[in-house]
């Protein structure tokens, strides 16, 4: 089998993203930001550090990130706006949605390396959502506990990945998300959010 043109095979994996609701770009890999404060949001202000394997501290420091983006020369940016779990968009995002945007990426990788490259890494969104809990919550946990190796990957943010500054060099503005109280008790976005994933390809 004849390995295609990157351009090519990113057009396949975009067509396959816009049949699923989403969007995606071809950008230089040299194009993703990588930053030191983006990891320490994960250490101060999540509620979610130490809780899942594709999070800090298991996760990629933006050190190794940045040598890894070096390997390659081209990266596909991918979006989905809203929440595929719910049909209220501004609802805070739901695990459906998490898992919805997870599988896409690993689909994506999958054909990818089936199509001949075989460097193809991605980063999925949000939270890894493989498990309703996860094993690195238990006492002791080591990465190897992980139940979903061959699908879990970290998030671009728990990678130290600038999703803003990223995304502002392909030429799209995400807008901070801002949310409000329900008299129920929940959360409410103010407008839907977005969902961004990379996939580097070489």
């Amino acid at each position: 089998m004849t390995k295609p043109d990157v351009r090519e095979e990113a057009a396949k994996l975009t067509a396959m993203v816009r049949e699923k609701g989403g969007d995606a770009t071809l950008i230089p890999a040299s194009d993703v930001v990588t930053a030191e404060w983006v990891r320490m949001k994960c250490y101060f202000g999540c509620k979610g550090f130490g809780r899942r394997f594709s999070c800090p501290p298991y996760s990629p420091t933006p050190e190794e990130t940045r040598k890894v983006l070096e390997e390659f020369s081209s990266a596909l940016l991918i979006k989905y706006v809203g929440d595929a779990g719910l049909p209220d968009p501004k609802r805070y995002v739901s695990h459906e949605t998490t898992r919805y945007v997870q599988q896409m990426t690993h689909e994506l990788e999958k054909t990818a390396f089936n199509d001949g490259f075989y460097k193809v890494l991605c980063y999925a969104g949000h939270q890894c959502g493989w498990c309703p809990s996860c094993a690195a919550k238990e006492k002791g946990a080591r990465e190897s506990d992980c139940r979903f190796r061959e699908k879990m990957r970290p998030s671009m943010e728990a990678s130290g990945i600038d999703v803003y500054a990223t995304c502002k060099n392909a030429g799209w503005e995400l807008d901070v998300i801002t949310c409000s109280r329900t008299p129920e008790g929940g959360l409410s976005l103010e407008h839907p959010m977005t969902t961004v994933m990379l996939l580097l390809l070489e």
